[in-house]
């Protein structure tokens, strides 16, 4: 390590996000927190977002370029929908210095977040809906969650991802995202695919104990669909995009 200290010492922090990024994070990614040299976004309003908020960069350190992941993005429809669930800081503990994982606190199992997701992905009704309209799901939480899905119930119309799966081809094969918070869906939308948000817990996911909070992105102004609050609307809404052929809505296509 002695012989690579200067490198270390004055090299530059490029950031990439995995994603476009909706939400304030100047917590995190401010320039005394991080001191980034180049701070890659792909949108407009992302861009200025960045510049008029608490992350105290310059215009020239905030390069508006796109995402090059968008172009490998291709079609492969089938009668599939991805439940994508975003993760929450406050249900883990801190990550391993060598591993990075997080371990869940005790008592997951009877957290709401576990609680909602676990129902909807056993939900007679939609299990019968499925089944009746040829469909199925996949089940693709945050990879900070995707360690534990074995502690959710399964069953025959729902297939369990896994941190092999590959976003990409979620992305291809699914007419339907179902998603919290998830920046992922923005993939979704620009293959002019329909996408449902169900936002059981906004109060305490922008509370702070999150990574983030609510930034520029109005999800009912923004949105690329509709939010939903609870498990019956949300089942309400998948059914009838079910059956409509997940159609995107003139409304979010423009």
């Amino acid at each position: 390590q002695e012989g690579y200290r200067d490198l270390l010492d004055s090299c530059r922090y490029v950031f990439l996000q995995h994603g476009v990024i909706k939400d304030d994070l100047s917590g995190w990614l401010n320039r005394y927190n991080k001191n980034i040299s180049g701070f890659v976004v792909s949108a407009i309003p992302e861009y200025q977002s960045i510049l008029d908020g608490n992350y105290f960069y310059s215009p020239n350190q905030v390069w508006l370029t796109g995402l090059p992941r968008f172009d490998r993005l291709y079609h492969r429809e089938e009668n599939c929908i991805a439940l994508m669930p975003t993760w929450r800081m406050y249900l883990m503990l801190a990550p391993n210095n060598e591993t990075g994982i997080r371990l869940l606190k005790d008592g997951f199992e009877q957290t709401e977040y576990y609680q909602f997701y676990n129902r909807l992905l056993n939900d007679p009704r939609l299990l019968r809906a499925l089944s009746e309209c040829g469909y199925r799901m996949i089940f693709m939480p945050h990879p900070m969650i995707m360690p534990y899905i074995d502690r959710f119930q399964k069953n025959d119309q729902v297939a369990f991802g896994s941190l092999n799966t590959k976003y990409r081809d979620v992305y291809s094969r699914c007419k339907l995202v179902v998603t919290d918070y998830s920046s992922a869906v923005f993939d979704f939308a620009y293959l002019r695919k329909p996408v449902i948000y169900t936002q059981f817990d906004q109060e305490a996911f922008f509370s702070g104990e999150h990574v983030y909070t609510k930034g520029y992105f109005d999800y009912e102004r923004d949105g690329f669909g509709e939010v939903e609050t609870d498990l019956e609307g949300t089942v309400n809404r998948i059914i009838e995009y079910m059956e409509n052929d997940c159609r995107l809505k003139d409304q979010y296509r423009a």
